[in-house]
Formats: structure tokens, sequence, C-alpha cells
């Protein structure tokens, strides 16, 4: 009886370290892609009336960064604030507006993109966790519009956008302090709007993200 006592706490304090040892500060390297949709539609500023025209912009590009966080664990459920920072491996995208004759020509391109997130996560076992994430992010983005021959800039916008993030992913544990993370997330980006001559134009710009994560914990 007392050697199973003895085995019984053993067994309960290696169950408690597993967990424990898997609480605290990390960093890591990300890699994937990230699909955005930039959408805009147009109004007379004057009138606020509809003019008709529209633009839309679709892009998939390469994003690489980092990313640095806190775990803490309560037997098998995780609580964990992350931070990550991504350059987006873009080019400049040019839409001619639908609409009518004699549109203009819209361009964006986003630069890069930084987010703050809560994870909320369960142990599935041993080696691999799932969780759900939500945050606020920020993308640096350059917005400019054309002409109807497409030479001449009307106007250029370089601006900072937040974002409501949603996401989730799992974690896979190499050992005591390595591990791969793959996450996916949505973000939904804050209208903006600038005039342009005696129109208004409004964007919403929406991202799609994919990563591979490699973290090490301290």
């Amino acid at each position: 009886m007392k050697n199973k006592i003895i085995l019984f706490v053993l067994g309960l304090s290696l169950a408690t370290s597993l967990y424990a040892k898997d609480s605290g500060f990390y960093i890591g390297g990300l890699i994937g892609t990230s699909k955005t949709k930039d959408y805009g539609k147009e109004t007379f500023t004057a009138t606020g009336i509809d003019s008709g025209y529209s633009q839309s912009i679709e892009e998939t590009d390469l994003i690489y960064g980092g990313l640095l966080g806190y775990d803490q664990y309560f037997d098998n459920f995780l609580i964990g604030l992350e931070f990550d920072g991504y350059k987006v491996n873009s080019d400049e995208k040019r839409d001619t507006q639908a609409g009518g004759a004699n549109p203009w020509h819209y361009t964006s391109e986003i630069n890069k993109v930084a987010s703050l997130k809560l994870r909320l996560g369960y142990l599935l076992n041993e080696e691999n966790l799932f969780y759900i994430s939500l945050g606020k992010a920020k993308a640096d983005i350059t917005r400019k519009m054309y002409n109807t021959n497409g030479t001449t800039l009307l106007k250029e916008l370089n601006d900072s956008v937040d974002g409501n993030l949603y996401g989730l992913g799992l974690e896979h544990f190499l050992e005591n302090n390595l591990s791969l993370q793959i996450d996916f997330r949505y973000i939904k980006y804050d209208e903006v709007s600038f005039i342009v001559q005696d129109k208004t134009e409004y964007e919403d710009l929406t991202e799609r993200a994919f990563t591979l994560s490699f973290k090490y914990k301290f």
C-alpha cells in the first residue's frame, strides 16, 4: 500500500511538471502566405450619392517575420499572449475601376502587418495543443489613385489601418522548449476613406493568412 501511494505521488508530480514546464516566455520565426482583398466604392463628395464606380484588388503574397509571447498553463488549459510582426513580400497591384466610361486606375500595396492576440488553448495530448485566438492587428498600406490614362497620380495615401483578428491553430511540441505552430487568421480592417478631386473613395481591406512558426521557449 505504501509503495502504491509513493508511485501515485510520483506520477502526479510528473504530470504536474509536464504542464508547468510549458509555461513561460518564447520567441520564434514565421513564414507563410497572406491573401488580401482591398475593395472600394466611390461617392460624390458633395452629395454622398454613389457614383457607380468601384475597384477591387486581390493579392496572395509570401510573408515572413517573428513572434514573441507568454504561455500560462492551468492543467490542460492555456491562456497566452502573443505579439507577431511580418513583412509582406508584395508588389503594387493595379485595378481599373468598374462602373462606366472614363474609369480611374487604383493601386494598393501592403507593406507589413503587426498583431497582438490572446490565445486560449487546450492540450489534446502531451504533444499537441489546439487554440483559438482573438486580437488586434495593424497593417501599413499604400493606396494610389490615377487618372483615366493611368499615368497621372491624383492621390496617394500611406496609412496604418487597424483591424480585428480571429484565428485558430495547432502547436506541436518537439521537446521541452521547442515547438512548431500552424496558424490560420482572418483580419477585418477598419474602413478608410479619402477624397480625390470631387469624389470620396471608401476602401475595405480583409486578410486571410496561413503561417508556420518555429518557437523556442525559455
